[in-house]
């Protein structure tokens, strides 16, 4: 595969989202993942989503643009066959609870002493320690703890947001920092343990907004509602729309849009601080108003008076979406003639000097077992014994 990373190779050992997503991505950026899985107890996210054939839809979109080594580390004799592939490769990924490396024989020090330069990167929930850190962990114990459910509180209520939104984002930290790791590598010619809570990223992710009212030490400022709480959607004569107006100048053009230009000498609405702290009486005006247009009259509205809005798409209309549709986002990935699949492309447009690889289709459980045990220097008579060993499987 061609791309930024061509040549790196990556062991990835994660599982559902948040690592998986990060291995998926560095393999769209041209890098070798390999991702190792028990051949009895495959990853829990073959089974989500909507299935065809073995295989779930929330795996193949996390899983893209990787090998499958079906490899059972809990056999006898299987951490040698790992610990030759680490001989051989760049980056170990893992998202296990702590304890688990250990128990397996895949600590960082373990790993060590058969590549003095290896990277790996460890995923956690709450991290290596502490209170919480032998919790089995999803997505929404992160949303609980980091406050993000509270911040989407109805009427007292805490709200999950609908996405698994800090294993996306860990994931996303994650291939950050491997990269930022790699780079560092380039320069001392030594590698190193990463450790990565999604607690840690969820607070990182957050605290620019959510938390700005905790940035402040000491005396001297004043508490500001949410700035978020400017982001309702907007009701309009035939469905919703977005609409952000947070600057004067913003604020002034939506106004105008909609014929009001009297809010613009309200003192409670004359500036923008006084605009959050009054956001509340503001947003039952205006949106009274904007119900008075169809959501294509009011974007068009607000467009001609350089104000941002969009129409909120239903999901099924997403890949439809003119501008969607015009940056070639969504892009099918073949396996054959009857295996196809959609998903968007990797985000970052790399120029001629790093050109983008052809992303290569999910891998089925164990399907390159044998290519890359051979590329990493096993015989075929050991890969036959592996085989009848249960310790790998073949297809």
């Amino acid at each position: 595969m061609s791309g930024p990373l061509e040549g790196v190779k990556i062991i990835d050992l994660s599982t559902v989202v948040s690592g998986p997503l990060a291995g998926s991505l560095l393999g769209d950026q041209g890098a070798d993942v390999v991702k190792i899985e028990s051949p009895n107890r495959p990853d829990n996210a073959r089974f989500m989503g909507p299935i065809r054939g073995e295989n779930g839809a929330l795996f193949a979109a996390a899983n893209r643009s990787k090998r499958s080594l079906a490899l059972d580390l809990k056999k006898e004799g299987s951490l040698d066959v790992f610990y030759k592939l680490v001989e051989g490769a760049d980056v170990v990924l893992d998202n296990f609870r702590p304890g688990i490396l250990k128990k397996l024989g895949l600590e960082y020090e373990d790993l060590k002493k058969y590549n003095s330069k290896i990277i790996q990167l460890s995923i956690t929930g709450y991290g290596t320690d502490g209170p919480y850190s032998k919790r089995r962990v999803y997505d929404p114990l992160i949303q609980a703890t980091s406050g993000i459910a509270e911040a989407q509180s109805v009427d007292g209520k805490p709200k999950f947001v609908k996405t698994l939104m800090f294993d996306k984002i860990t994931s996303l930290t994650a291939a950050q920092s491997i990269t930022a790791a790699l780079f560092a590598r380039e320069r001392t010619n030594e590698g190193q343990k990463i450790n990565l809570s999604m607690l840690d990223a969820a607070l990182y992710f957050m605290w620019s907004d959510n938390m700005y009212n905790f940035t402040w030490e000491g005396e001297g400022w004043n508490p500001m509602p949410n700035i978020a709480d400017f982001y309702e959607p907007v009701k309009t004569k035939d469905g919703y729309i977005a609409l952000v107006s947070i600057n004067d100048i913003e604020f002034a053009g939506a106004c105008k849009a909609i014929d009001r230009e009297d809010l613009l000498v309200d003192e409670r609405f004359s500036t923008m601080e006084n605009r959050m702290m009054n956001v509340m009486e503001l947003q039952k005006i205006l949106l009274h108003e904007y119900t008075l247009f169809t959501s294509e009259e009011l974007v068009e509205r607000m467009d001609k008076n350089d104000v941002a809005s969009a129409v909120i798409n239903k999901l099924g209309d997403v890949i439809d979406d003119p501008q969607v549709s015009n940056n070639e986002t969504i892009v099918s990935t073949k396996r054959d003639e009857k295996n196809s699949m959609q998903s968007p492309r990797s985000p970052a447009r790399f120029g001629l000097a790093s050109p983008s690889p052809e992303y290569r289709f999910m891998p089925n459980l164990g399907e390159h077992s044998k290519e890359v045990l051979l590329e990493y220097g096993f015989s075929d008579e050991e890969i036959n014994n592996l085989a009848i060993q249960n310790i790998i499987s073949v297809r």
